[in-house]
C-alpha cells in the first residue's frame, strides 16, 4: 500500500521535471505581517510553493517575524521591513495582501477600511 504523502512528494517532483520552462519568480507582500491575521497567513504563504520572496511589512516587530518563518524549510526568502519601508517592501511585487485594520463598524465599507 502506497502512503498518501509519499504518493503526493512523487508528484511534485514528477511535475516539475516535466516543466519546459524555467521557474518563475513571485513575490509576494503582506503589510500587516506581525498581526494577528498577517503571522499565520505569512506562515501559509511561506510554504506555497510558487512563492520564491515574500515580504513583511508592519509598523513594529516585523524582522523579528520574518525571522521566525524563515525557518520554515521552503525555497521562499523572507525579509521583514519596519516602519519607513513600505516602498522597498512593495518593490517588485506580483501580489500585495493587506489583512491589517480593524473590524468594520456598522455602515462602513471595505474602501473606508482601507482609507
Amino acid at each position: 500500500m502506497v502512503n498518501s504523502a509519499s504518493l503526493l512528494q512523487w508528484a511534485a517532483q514528477a511535475s516539475r521535471s516535466f516543466s519546459s520552462t524555467g521557474t518563475q519568480q513571485r513575490k509576494v507582500a503582506v503589510l500587516g505581517a506581525a498581526g494577528g491575521i498577517g503571522q499565520p497567513l505569512s506562515l501559509l504563504l511561506k510554504l506555497n510553493a510558487q512563492i520564491t520572496h515574500l515580504s513583511l511589512y508592519d509598523m513594529a516587530g516585523t524582522p523579528g517575524v520574518a525571522a521566525d518563518i524563515s525557518h520554515c524549510n521552503t525555497k521562499a526568502q523572507v525579509k521583514g521591513y519596519d516602519q519607513d519601508k513600505l516602498a522597498e517592501a512593495v518593490r517588485g511585487c506580483d501580489l500585495v495582501i493587506i489583512p491589517a485594520g480593524v473590524p468594520r463598524k456598522p455602515g462602513m465599507t471595505r474602501d473606508d477600511l482601507f482609507k
